[in-house]
């Protein structure tokens, strides 16, 4: 399984890419640098979004992707995630008015996406990788993912705030290999990642020992005002299981 990290800030500021995953150059988890990191034979190639949620740093890229593709795509990406996910997508963005509805368009045979709504924590097979959505503890419906391509499992938190749900599913896994995990906010402002349903590097830290996991856990989503400082923060923690999701990176797990 590869993974290529296409943007991994939780803010955009020029140098800084939306969070976006690609992996093995046929799905993606999240979108919201996929449209501008992506050329369009590599859009082509896409098969499936595993979608966290609505919001525009984690979706963006859905949108701007559908307008390359109408017309061009020989058949539906699927977007899969929880159906109160989707329905939020349907009712949000693809409701013809801040966004063309791209699940009908020119018609649902030939649309851009077609949506497949995933049982919560309930393992099915989409193309050639089995995924476990999970719900997580974030200001939205929200999906973590579990992925495998059968030989070895990659875990998404997704955007959360402190959860045991997830790591009570990780531990199921036998040949999880990595953790992609989201931190936002330095310690300082704990209270709004609180609130806002983010983590902290102090809160990450609880979140891995509470894991039990002893795999990499990539960082992603740090909001690029505070980079600087978290990045402080993380070093500070002294974790050899901690690291970075560098953007433009390219990890084989």
């Amino acid at each position: 399984m590869k993974i290529r990290v296409l943007g991994a800030s939780g803010s955009k500021l020029p140098g800084f890419g939306l969070t976006s995953f690609l992996l093995d150059k046929t799905a993606l988890i999240d979108t919201g640098a996929a449209a501008s990191m992506l050329d369009f034979d590599e859009l082509q190639m896409i098969e499936t979004v595993f979608l966290s949620h609505i919001h525009i740093d984690h979706s963006l890229g859905l949108l701007l992707m559908a307008d390359n593709l109408a017309g061009c795509n020989k058949k539906p990406i699927a977007i899969a995630s929880l159906p109160d996910v989707l329905d939020g997508l349907r009712r949000h963005l693809f409701n013809n008015q801040v966004w063309p509805d791209f699940t009908a368009i020119p018609d649902r045979k030939r649309a851009v996406f077609k949506l497949c709504p995933l049982r919560e924590n309930r393992t099915v097979r989409i193309g050639k990788y089995t995924v476990k959505a999970v719900r997580v503890s974030h200001s939205v419906p929200t999906a973590g993912f579990i992925i495998s391509d059968g030989k070895s499992s990659l875990l998404y938190t997704a955007d959360t705030r402190a959860t045991e749900r997830i790591w009570q599913e990780a531990k199921k896994v036998g040949n999880l290999k990595a953790v992609l995990v989201e931190t936002s906010f330095p310690n300082r402002l704990q209270r709004l990642a609180d609130v806002s349903g983010h983590l902290t590097p102090q809160s990450l830290s609880r979140e891995v020992a509470g894991s039990g996991l002893k795999i990499p856990f990539y960082v992603f989503h740090i909001k690029a005002m505070f980079v600087k400082e978290v990045e402080r923060e993380i070093t500070g923690l002294k974790s050899s299981l901690i690291q970075l999701a560098r953007e433009g990176a390219q990890y084989n797990f």
